[in-house]
């Protein structure tokens, strides 16, 4: 149920408005005010506005595909540091694998605090902190390259995490939208004071119309802010499952033995336990977000995950 009301909510929403359209249209029409008559302005008004609302979707999907690209640089990124530093580590016993594990782990849930509150910009300082593990490497046997391969991989976050909060603030074309609003509210006008050819034939295309028109204007809203967690989260909105996915990895030593049901059901329950403390960061209940969740990754490796016997 909660994912058909994720899938379908923008469409409620829509369809409740438009009921409330097709209402004010039919008192109209029973107080008198049919409206007048349909003429080529009018089609060519209604067209014109779905020409330019399509040009803005159409620019904005490019946003949302670049967006989408996010969480796979930071995830494979952090997977490349994950298993060079354990080869490193394996090999030359440097660095410190608890504490670079936990310094993975706090890109990840920062970054979510980052998008819970839109305002913090806590993720820089935690890829910042990552240079404590390099600078650790520096100091060992550990050749120079294989560190600058690493420094790659951080400067790839960096870059990752800005788009994020690049994508985040900016709207595509801010006076394009103001443009397309004030269109879909001047043809609804219209479509409310013209007679289509009777009162059945109004209340459809008004209906139709209007359904499509504050269907497209509502998705512009969503696409352009892709990001969301907690409640919020949609299945509109871009997915988080691999980084989820990444700090069970992180927290858990061996983790390729770990069986796929296993890891799923881990990175599942996982996922519900970081949603409730975004849930309660929005509401009010949680200060400091990226600590709540963090304070919820570090300990999953301690929760005695099953591993298939040898």
């Amino acid at each position: 149920m909660r994912e058909f009301l994720g899938s379908y909510r923008v469409a409620v929403e829509t369809a409740v408005i438009v009921v409330i359209l097709i209402g004010v249209r039919a008192l109209l029409w029973a107080i008198g005010v049919t409206g007048m008559s349909t003429t080529p302005l009018i089609s060519s008004v209604i067209s014109g506005g779905i020409f330019v609302m399509g040009l803005v979707v159409a620019g904005t999907l490019v946003d949302y595909r670049d967006a989408e690209r996010a969480p796979t640089d930071v995830a494979g990124s952090l997977y490349a540091l994950l298993r060079e530093t354990e080869a490193m580590n394996r090999t030359w016993g440097k660095p410190d694998m608890a504490a670079a594990r936990a310094r993975m782990i706090a890109v990840v849930t920062s970054l979510r605090a980052d998008i819970t509150s839109g305002k913090t910009r806590e993720c820089q300082a935690a890829i910042e902190e990552l240079s404590q593990t390099l600078e650790e490497l520096e100091q060992s046997d550990v050749p120079a390259n294989y560190i600058v391969r690493l420094r790659s991989e951080q400067a790839t976050l960096r870059k990752a995490a800005l788009r994020v909060y690049h994508i985040q603030r900016e709207e595509f074309l801010p006076s394009a939208k103001a443009m397309i609003t004030s269109i879909v509210m001047l043809i609804m006008l219209i479509l409310l004071f013209t007679d289509m050819g009777g009162l059945l034939e109004s209340v459809v295309t008004v209906g139709f119309l209007a359904f499509f028109f504050i269907y497209l204007l509502r998705l512009l809203n969503v696409i352009d802010k892709p990001f969301k967690a907690g409640r919020e989260r949609t299945d509109d909105d871009v997915s988080l499952f691999l980084l989820t996915e990444f700090m069970v990895h992180a927290q858990t030593e061996g983790t390729e033995a770990l069986p796929p049901e296993d890891l799923a059901a881990r990175v599942e329950q996982l996922e519900d336990r970081l949603v409730e403390v975004e849930e309660a960061h929005a509401e009010g209940k949680v200060d400091d977000a990226a600590a709540a969740l963090e304070e919820i990754a570090v300990p999953v490796a301690d929760e005695g995950i099953r591993r298939p016997t040898p």
